[in-house]
């Protein structure tokens, strides 16, 4: 059996044609993605690109391995690596990106190429590279779909930015719907086409959503539930692979994948989402915004320790926002310790709720969640040249 995995950068969970006809109309993926399952009830474990790859294929929460926020360089020693498990067990592994670049210091177990955003120079890449038989293992990242999707100034806070201050919302979905039109009938369609999928599993998940917000110009600030409800689709040859349970999250990914092909399990938090779960349902997401002072003062000046680090009875200061979530609520904190705000993971107004009256501590949890982690008391290693990625979040318009 092969793999491919196809992160489809900034996907919002309503640009999915399956879902939401009305909004997208992308046939000749629908035509070729018939057989696959999906579900419209996934989230993602942050709302920056960086945090978010690292955790799919480490299978580990943000301050588990230590990428908390997009401008964070530094991973911890250690990590599992996905890419570098299927490579052991003697699978050829491949990985391309339309934004290699951001994804550097980001360890997914291969070292990740890049890939041309033009349609058909990324098809033809992509299958000078695959080959006949089992035993393949490929991982795309599509970045076309990214703010400001084909915008002239090519930054995302550019453009768009000035759109959505100026109330032309949307003008910006136009664009952004069309560069998730593209992406999918003429990158990802094709590709599909040419495979015999009954030989290949194929996951197709977005990595984060888009918000078009005054306070949330791109994502990355909040989480928000535009910018942390993903799509996730899921095809497994002649196996019903439908995620079981009433939520999931793309922390989940790993431990499916590798319970699917037989690769060593981690010590992580996610769950196999093609088996029954033993109890009850429960997710964090963190994302530590990224602002110009950070930016240059944590990308400059980070050292080990710069990243919390915790101890066995308290949860320390972690950084950023904070989401612990249910199928059914779903609370927020916006600072360390800071009251909860509560509300309901699939409400997309994110209209205030009382909390439950039991069964749901988020304090609680989250003191669990790092007292048993086997990975938070790692030291800190160096994923990427400082000034290299800031000088790539500058170019890209995240940094004034």
């Amino acid at each position: 059996m092969n793999l491919l995995m196809l992160s489809v950068d900034s996907l919002r969970w309503d640009a999915i044609a399956r879902t939401h006809p009305h909004l997208m109309a992308t046939p000749r993926f629908d035509r070729i993605a018939e057989v696959f399952s999906y579900t419209n009830r996934c989230f993602s474990v942050s709302t920056a690109t960086r945090p978010v790859h690292q955790s799919v294929f480490s299978g580990l929460l943000p301050f588990e391995h230590g990428i908390t926020g997009q401008h964070r360089r530094q991973r911890r020693l250690g990590i599992p690596r996905l890419f570098a498990a299927l490579s052991k067990a003697g699978f050829r592994v491949g990985a391309f990106s339309e934004a290699a670049s951001i994804l550097g210091g980001v360890d997914i177990g291969a070292p990740v190429g890049a890939l041309p955003n033009r349609a058909a120079a990324g098809r033809q890449q992509v299958e000078r590279w695959l080959t006949s038989g089992d035993g393949q293992a490929l991982f795309l990242h599509y970045w076309s779909t990214h703010a400001p999707y084909g915008a002239a100034d090519g930054r995302a806070l550019g453009e768009t930015a000035r759109l959505v201050r100026q109330g032309q919302v949307e003008a910006v979905k136009t664009s952004y719907r069309e560069a998730v039109r593209e992406c999918f009938e003429h990158k990802i369609a094709p590709l599909l086409e040419r495979l015999d999928l009954g030989t290949w599993t194929v996951v197709l998940f977005g990595d984060h959503g888009e918000r078009w917000a005054e306070e949330e110009l791109y994502h990355g600030r909040t989480l928000h539930h535009d910018v942390l409800r993903v799509p996730l689709f899921f095809h497994v040859p002649y196996t019903n692979a439908s995620p079981r349970g009433s939520i999931c999250s793309l922390i989940d990914l790993s431990a499916t994948l590798r319970t699917l092909f037989g690769l060593p399990r981690v010590e992580g938090y996610g769950r196999d989402l093609l088996a029954e779960p033993d109890g009850p349902i429960r997710y964090l997401a963190q994302i530590e915004p990224t602002t110009d002072r950070e930016a240059t003062d944590d990308i400059h000046m980070s050292k080990v320790g710069s990243t919390p680090t915790f101890d066995d009875t308290d949860e320390g200061d972690m950084t950023g926002v904070i989401a612990v979530y249910d199928a059914q609520h779903k609370a927020t904190r916006n600072r360390p310790r800071s009251p909860w705000q509560w509300t309901s993971p699939f409400d997309a107004e994110q209209r205030p709720v009382l909390p439950p009256d039991l069964g749901f501590d988020p304090d609680q949890a989250l003191q669990a969640w790092v007292r048993e982690s086997s990975f938070v008391d790692h030291a800190l290693e160096d994923g990427i040249d400082a000034d290299i990625l800031h000088q790539r979040l500058r170019d890209l318009g995240y940094l004034g």
